[in-house]
């Protein structure tokens, strides 16, 4: 079988037949596996109960023999002959006791202080007596009172490993008097267990709570100084916290062999017993099994992969016959046909193929003409493409331009599509295809790469340049062109130029922000009242408008002949410093006579005398523009905008830069109206301070006479008349004169409020009881209940003075005077209603307003007064956060009606409670 190169692998039906031979035999080689794993897991378990097992019988008779040497310690300890403590006596008697007891070694008796009283062992000496008082075992069974076994030790009397079980002797009051020892060397324990092993490779291991060895039945004579070589072992680790384990791997810490094992505690008492195995020798039954099974399945498939060889060249011989036909049609051969014989499905098959050779040359006719046709069909395409007056490239997978329509070829400044067989990479640089801001573009980000990507987009805006430098703004499309079965063969993108209409846009996006930062600067100046203020914002918002990089405000004096500099932006502080004052033969003719734009080259030359040359070289501007300032017909200062690159500026430029001269100019003059009312304003509060003062003192000795007079002096009735007059007027001049006071006092910026808690309806039933009894009108009160507020006691005092003497003054004879107290919201509401002529609806926007009448003259019920108390009382309770109203109908009377809020008062009860 003949193979292309970078092609995926073809099997030929020959090989497919011997790989299906091969699938039949795979479940019986998955059978086998998982036979031979799961014998290996059976074996494993097997041995690792069987060792369990082993393991638990072990710990039972571990117990067990604890148990029997504490049975023979309390049998000691209760013998009246050992609680004599007698060495002449024990000796003998212990000797015959451990010709009695094989399982042990030895007995010792010890007193309380731990020096040996008798002992036991036939084979060594009592003499010289030992002491164990330092011994911990000793120690903890005098402390304890009860049997102790001790851990594994290097017994002194034979010098070898041992354990001991140390019973308590007891007096008469049961405490200790002393304590009988049975020791039990560890190499006698370990013959004891080796019954209990199930074949030789097995071996058995007992350790102390502190992971000492007491034997290890592979190691008898294993040295004392190693008995701590399993005291880090994790499963002995584990079997000493009272959980059995079993392993089936692990390496063993003496021998260093692979083991497998089970590890219990014992019961009782925390020691822990081991039975292991070493792993070669446990499974060799398993791995004798293993290799005759693999032999077995060896034969078999040898044999059956010669059978399905035979097979399958058999079977092969009409399908290579069925190929040589399909490459004789595939290379137009017609007229060839085959013959096969085998009388099954493989002869109907080629006569199908014979029938089909027949159908084929049919259809060959039929594609010959439908290939015209196409090829008809994709000129017309190819001409509709080259009529599309965007450009359209196309890319190949290998990251390759190499088709272009005749837009695209012209944008590209190709010739024809012969030169335009590039990489892409290539295709960047020489296009010096950028983003819309300027930034460099990376290949990865080429539309072309995004396109052979698989991405698909739309509206890129991109700049590029043609090999004659001139630039484009291109709004790019691009999508992936893909085969019938969705691989990606093509990448294309369409590009449309928009640099004119980008054009566009930027000049209507640039006359929106003239007319937006004329609206801004509008706004800003508008707000502004103060001098420096107006001066500071028209500099700042003037750059941002005019796009300067720095903006220079001077403003001329009321002597025309100097200039001050009154703010600057943008400049450094020195620079500031040198055009502080200007004079008019420093600027150009222009600037002054003729009121027009300057445009003076700040680098440049010239005939032009300004002293911003110095300052514009230093700070490196190129372009001064000199906007002069006027208003009513006179000159009020000069504007002037710096740039660091040269200006050209067109008639529309000029206009916007007068138009701004203009704002600036007509809010600089706002400015200084300003400064002129709020002078013309201190000049009358000085003045009526001055007048009040000056007419306190002969308005109150005037009406001090005119009552001295007429209570000590008797007269006629014409001279008292005339004297009861000239008290009125007196005492109406003190009320004018004590208002003038109290509207200087409540000068904005000098109000001073005397805040405390006040009962507002205890104030206005005061005043309504002392109103009633110098007057013939009946004054109603309604009032709720509500809340205590904060504000001046006094002054709300007067505020409901003001309110009452004003109905008194304008109501009818007896009429009443009608007064409410009530809530509304957070607010308290008190409202004087009276019923009076009413107020004219013109009149009543101006009622507030200092010595207004608010009835003309000639007026029904016109008092001829006019005075400042309703001014005051709206400037008292717009001092304490309130608000004064009245409602009026002519004829029907007029009501006044103030609120104050309670949001203060409330707020701290709430907080209180």
């Amino acid at each position: 079988m003949r193979t292309v190169p970078g092609a995926p692998l073809r099997l030929t039906f020959q090989r497919k037949l011997l790989l299906a031979s091969a699938a039949v035999l795979l479940p019986v080689m998955v059978l086998l596996s998982v036979d031979l794993v799961e014998d290996a897991r059976m074996t494993r378990k097997t041995l690792l109960d069987a060792q369990r097992l082993t393991a638990h019988a072990v710990a039972v008779q571990v117990t067990e023999s604890f148990e029997a040497a504490i049975d023979l310690g309390w049998a000691l300890a209760n013998d009246p002959l050992v609680r004599t403590l007698n060495p002449k006596l024990l000796d003998a008697h212990l000797l015959q006791l451990t010709g009695h007891h094989t399982r042990f070694s030895s007995v010792g008796v010890y007193d309380a202080q731990g020096r040996n009283r008798g002992w036991g062992d036939p084979e060594m000496p009592a003499e010289p007596r030992l002491w164990i008082g330092d011994r911990p075992y000793f120690q903890k069974v005098m402390a304890t009172n009860t049997p102790v076994v001790s851990e594994v030790l290097e017994l002194r009397r034979p010098v070898r490993a041992g354990l001991i079980v140390a019973v308590p002797i007891r007096d008469a009051r049961g405490q200790p008097m002393g304590v009988v020892d049975v020791v039990m060397e560890t190499h006698l324990l370990a013959q004891r267990y080796l019954s209990a092993r199930h074949h030789s490779q097995q071996e058995i291991l007992l350790v102390d709570p502190a992971g000492r060895l007491a034997f290890h039945t592979h190691s008898p004579t294993l040295p004392f100084e190693r008995g701590l070589a399993f005291a880090s072992f994790p499963p002995l680790r584990a079997a000493l916290e009272g959980r059995a384990m079993r392993i089936d791997q692990a390496t063993d810490p003496l021998t260093q062999e692979d083991i497998l094992g089970a590890f219990v505690p014992t019961p009782r008492y925390d020691w822990a017993v081991g039975v292991m195995a070493s792993r070669e020798s446990a499974m060799a039954p398993l791995t004798q099994r293993l290799y005759l099974k693999l032999g077995a399945v060896i034969g078999i498939a040898l044999f059956s992969g010669m059978l399905a060889v035979v097979l399958s060249r058999r079977q092969t011989r009409p399908v290579r016959q069925l190929q040589a036909l399909a490459h004789a049609l595939g290379q137009g051969d017609m007229a060839r046909r085959v013959h096969i014989q085998t009388g099954d499905e493989m002869e109907e098959l080629g006569e199908a193929f014979n029938q089909m050779a027949t159908h084929i040359a049919q259809r060959q006719r039929e594609v010959d003409a439908l290939r015209a046709e196409a090829e008809d069909h994709a000129r017309q395409l190819a001409a509709i493409i080259a009529s599309v007056p965007d450009a359209i490239l196309l890319a190949s997978p290998d990251g390759r331009l190499f088709d272009a329509n005749p837009a695209g070829l012209r944008l590209l400044s190709a010739e024809d599509r012969s030169h335009l067989d590039m990489h892409l990479a290539d295709h960047l640089q020489r296009s010096r295809i950028r983003h819309a801001d300027g930034r460099p573009l990376s290949l990865e980000e080429l539309p072309l790469v995004r396109a052979l990507r698989g991405e698909t987009f739309s509206d890129l805006e991109l700049r590029m340049c043609s090999l004659t430098g001139e630039e484009y703004l291109m709004s790019v499309n691009g999508a992936p062109v893909r085969d019938a079965t969705g691989r990606i063969i093509l990448g294309e993108v369409v590009l449309h130029d928009i640099t004119g209409r980008k054009k566009i846009e930027e000049e209507r996006t640039r006359l929106l922000a003239r007319e937006q930062a004329l609206a801004r600067i509008g706004q800003a100046l508008v707000r502004e009242v103060e001098f420096e203020r107006i001066t500071s914002v028209a500099s700042e918002q003037c750059r941002q408008a005019l796009g300067a990089d720095a903006v220079g405000l001077w403003l001329a004096h009321p002597d025309p002949s100097r200039f001050t500099r009154v703010a600057a932006h943008g400049f450094s502080s020195t620079s500031r410093e040198d055009v502080e004052e200007l004079t008019p033969c420093e600027l150009p003719p222009g600037a002054v006579q003729d009121e027009a734009i300057q445009l003076i080259d700040a680098q440049g030359g010239g005939d032009v005398c300004f002293p911003g040359h110095a300052l514009a070289k230093r700070e490196g501007f190129a372009s001064v523009v000199l906007i002069p300032l006027h208003s009513r017909g006179r000159m009020v200062g000069v504007l002037a905008s710096f740039s660091r690159e040269p200006l050209d500026l067109s008639t529309s430029e000029r206009e916007f830069h007068t138009t701004v001269g203009q704002l600036v100019a007509v809010a600089i003059e706002k400015a200084r109206l300003f400064q002129e009312v709020r002078e013309a304003l201190r000049l009358r509060e000085e003045f009526m301070s001055a007048a009040a003062h000056e007419l306190k003192t002969p308005v109150t000795t005037l009406q001090t006479w005119a009552d001295i007079l007429t209570w000590k002096e008797p007269g006629s009735e014409r001279q008292r008349k005339g004297l009861a007059a000239i008290s009125r007027g007196a005492r109406r001049l003190g009320r004018l004169v004590e208002h003038l006071f109290t509207a200087l006092r409540m000068t904005p910026g000098l109000t001073k409020l005397e805040r405390d808690r006040v009962d507002l309806r205890a104030l206005l039933a005061e005043h309504v009881a002392s109103l009633s009894r110098s007057t013939e009108h009946p004054i109603h009160l309604v009032a709720e209940e509500t809340p205590i507020i904060e504000a001046d006691r006094q002054r709300m005092g007067e505020v409901l003075a003001h309110l009452l003497e004003n109905a008194l003054r304008y109501s009818p004879p007896a009429r009443p005077i009608e007064v409410r107290l009530g809530c509304a919201g957070n607010e308290a509401v008190v409202s004087v209603h009276d019923h009076g002529p009413g107020i004219p609806p013109e009149r009543q926007p101006h009622v507030f307003e200092p010595l207004y009448e608010p009835l003309p003259s000639g007026a029904p019920g016109y008092a001829g007064m006019a005075g400042l108390g309703l001014h005051l009382s709206s400037r008292i309770i717009e001092a304490h956060g309130g608000r004064i109203w009245l409602e009026s109908t002519p004829g029907e009377g007029t009501t006044f009606c103030f609120s104050l809020p309670l949001h203060g008062v409330e707020g701290r009860r709430h907080a209180n409670a």
